[in-house]
């Protein structure tokens, strides 16, 4: 397996090959509108055909769904997905809001003729709440198991459907405003790592993240952990879910794509103590929130020697973290990209 992650600004757009010569492709996600991001994803499509076997919109968020939407609307694009997995309005329990905007990536499938969540019987992606966790397994034998979302976190998105998907921006004008960066937590001479890691954990509690689709990509051995900006409470039990049905302590994963591009509210303590992995993969360029918080990186690396660090970015809120000093005492490595868009990690 081979990750790409592209460089989506703040938002994640995961491209991912399997098999021989990596013929067999998964696109997750498409970040935030960007012409380049379209343009990247129009030269990996014409690098090495055919098809894609399947597309993943993990959730309604504006820095993973709307460059999907230029994807999908821009007709010098030939994709064509064996599947696209996306919870829509209509998954949606029950009483469901017909809010106009949400209709605009239907609309996009629908006039393309995709399958849309076929492996799911068109049904919702989601995670029972009971029973082994759903396994697919794509073209040329990769597995996937579905950790997020739960019954109970797409119900909790129904009431706020309408508010979501307008501040995801699917309505023209309306993106999300950059936040402020904290000026204590900038400059790797401020970063007390083992202080952050003592830090009380406080989850997110955005009902669009929680919905967030989030999968264990397995493939002759390898693993790779796609967490989409799901919370971190939700990704625990299924985790420990999953841990009980392999009859093991902890999931072995060879890499790790954190939740929400490294937010301090999306990685918890628990979390990273049910996992055995050795490198961490940041998608942000740190533009909205300030991401990566420190507090993350702190989780991962304080008391855990020999991770790896994986950024797409080279940015100020990404390059503290390359301190000598830092890496020196708590015995960590990072990887940036070099001259092309993003970074490649093969697993």
């Amino acid at each position: 397996m081979l990750l790409h992650v592209l460089p989506a600004r703040h938002g994640d757009a995961l491209w991912l090959t399997y098999g021989p010569k990596g013929r067999n492709r998964i696109l997750i996600d498409g970040g935030p509108r960007s012409k380049e991001t379209t343009r990247l994803v129009r030269r990996l499509l014409e690098d090495d055909p055919p098809g894609v076997e399947l597309l993943v919109v993990s959730h309604i968020d504006a820095d993973h769904i709307t460059g999907v939407l230029d994807i999908l609307g821009d007709r010098g694009v030939s994709l064509q997905p064996g599947d696209v997995w996306f919870n829509g309005w209509q998954h949606l329990p029950t009483d469901v809001l017909g809010a106009k905007q949400g209709e605009q990536l239907t609309d996009a499938i629908s006039r393309r003729g995709l399958p849309w969540n076929r492996a799911f019987g068109v049904g919702p992606v989601v995670a029972p709440g009971e029973g082994p966790l759903p396994r697919v397994t794509m073209p040329g034998g990769l597995s996937l198991t579905l950790l997020s979302p739960t019954p109970a976190e797409l119900a909790a998105l129904k009431p706020v459907w309408k508010r979501e998907v307008e501040k995801a921006g699917l309505v023209p004008g309306v993106v999300a405003e950059p936040q402020p960066t904290a000026p204590d937590l900038l400059g790797e001479h401020r970063l007390d790592l083992p202080d952050l890691a003592r830090r009380p954990f406080r989850s997110d509690h955005s009902e669009a993240n929680g919905a967030s689709i989030a999968m264990l990509a397995e493939y002759e051995g390898k693993s790779l952990l796609l967490t989409g900006d799901a919370h971190a409470a939700v990704l625990e039990a299924q985790l420990r879910r999953l841990a009980v049905e392999r009859m093991v302590d902890r999931i072995q994963v060879d890499v790790v794509k954190l939740p929400h591009h490294g937010s301090r509210y999306n990685l918890s303590a628990d979390l990273v103590s049910l996992i055995d992995c050795g490198r961490w993969v940041f998608s942000t360029n740190g533009s909205v929130f300030s991401h990566p918080d420190p507090e993350t990186v702190a989780r991962i690396v304080v008391d855990r020697p020999g991770m790896e660090l994986v950024f797409n970015y080279r940015s100020e809120t990404t390059e503290r973290f390359a301190s000598s000093s830092l890496r020196r005492a708590h015995r960590y490595r990072t990887a940036y990209p070099g001259q092309g868009p993003g970074i490649r990690v093969k697993i």
